[in-house]
């Protein structure tokens, strides 16, 4: 599943740490990462500028042999 991870865990951070069987479970420990998250506004827009500027420029998602053809967008 999808889930928030704060910085002080990437570095031990495991798949299975973070399953639909986990998640409730870390809910309560932790609570909802995302709870105020509509209360930070960002402009799309320069992500936008960036993503145009990397096509122009000929920038493509990388080969990834074992994900097939799933990463080419």
């Amino acid at each position: 599943v999808s889930a928030p991870v704060r910085w002080d865990e990437v570095d031990d951070a495991e798949p299975g740490d973070f399953t639909i069987t986990t998640m409730p479970a870390r809910f309560a420990e932790i609570g909802d990462l995302h709870e105020d998250i509509d209360a930070h506004v960002f402009d799309l827009a320069p992500l936008l500028e960036w993503a145009e500027r990397d096509e122009a420029n000929g920038a493509a998602v990388p080969d990834v042999p074992e994900e097939g053809d799933r990463a080419q967008a």
